[in-house]
């Protein structure tokens, strides 16, 4: 099996002080990173987390998974890693994409691909700590450190896989199992045009996972999360005219119709969700059937496979994971 890195997914949902707990306890059972999740007003404060993360772990990489340029601007979010990274020196990671629910929910669109590719170029300079030209004048954090910050940009757009092959460490992607096959032949593509080894960019893969001693409870634990994915990769294959399934077409138009942004990825939605789709956007079952689907999953050249824990106790999956899942395979 080839070397990978095991990660953690946030979104936080719960009282703060239980998200932390959360990053304590995958530092200490050996996850490589832990991704706090950005979209204000519905979830707690990313970088309060983060930097409340920070100074009670030791080894994790900590960031936010993802943040955006639209609600928060680029000089904002160079601060913030720069004290991040005082915090948690060498262990700061960004997670950054065009947005998503963050403008949302308050009425703004994402970021424009051409905009988002001369944003995250200045922002390279900034959390070096090199100075940049914002409204006529010169503007440079003068304490970020003199240490990189690996970038991996959310993503499922060719276009957006191209600044990451030119700008970043990796994408984060989260879609349907699939898929996973082409998204990464296509970043493989975006490195070589840029003239960089794909060795260099990896794919984070992001899944909703959960674990109980019931199946049938971890799949429909899952389905809240799934609901927005399906969302969005179905959805978009359905505007495309290339959605061939006609109950995916008219669950995907459901969600449409139905999803509330307001509680998103919560179980509200689960009744949306087709129980054909769990297989195809999550693992979730006892902890031997997400082992064998985990195996499946390491068969792809991902460079991290990030979990998003579902169900009554997160705390319960990512120490199922760690200790029934990693260790057994």
């Amino acid at each position: 099996m080839t070397q990978i890195r095991f990660g953690v997914g946030l979104f936080a949902t719960e009282n703060a002080s239980d998200g932390v707990r959360l990053a304590q306890r995958a530092d200490a059972l050996g996850f490589d990173r832990f991704w706090v999740g950005d979209s204000h007003m519905i979830w707690r404060e990313a970088f309060v987390m983060l930097g409340a993360i920070a100074s009670t772990t030791n080894r994790i990489q900590i960031g936010p998974g993802v943040t955006h340029p639209a609600v928060r601007h680029m000089t904002v979010i160079a601060s913030a890693m720069a004290t991040l990274s005082e915090l948690a020196p060498n262990r700061a990671v960004l997670g950054i994409g065009v947005g998503a629910t963050g403008p949302e929910n308050i009425g703004m669109k994402p970021v424009a691909v051409e905009e988002f590719d001369t944003t995250l170029a200045a922002l390279k300079y900034l959390m070096a700590g090199d100075a940049i030209e914002i409204n006529g004048r010169d503007v440079k954090c003068v304490f970020a450190l003199q240490q990189p910050i690996p970038i991996y940009i959310g993503t499922r757009a060719p276009k957006v896989m191209r600044i990451a092959a030119a700008l970043g460490e990796g994408i984060i992607y989260t879609g349907e199992v699939s898929t996973l096959a082409g998204t990464i032949a296509t970043l493989k593509q975006c490195c070589a045009e840029v003239g960089r080894s794909p060795s260099e960019v990896r794919l984070v893969y992001r899944i909703p996972c959960s674990i109980a001693e019931k199946s049938s409870d971890a799949r429909e634990e899952v389905k809240g999360k799934i609901a927005r994915a399906a969302m969005t990769h179905l959805g978009r294959l359905h505007k495309m005219g290339k959605l061939d399934d006609p109950e995916d077409r008219k669950a995907v138009e459901r969600l449409w119709q139905h999803y509330d942004t307001y509680h998103h990825m919560g179980p509200e939605h689960s009744h949306l969700v087709r129980d054909e789709w769990v297989e195809r956007f999550a693992v979730a079952g006892t902890a031997d059937e997400v082992r064998r689907q985990v195996e499946k999953l390491l068969q792809f050249d991902i460079g991290e496979l990030t979990i998003i824990p579902f169900g009554k106790s997160k705390k319960y999956v990512i120490e199922k994971f760690a200790n029934s899942v990693i260790t057994g395979l």
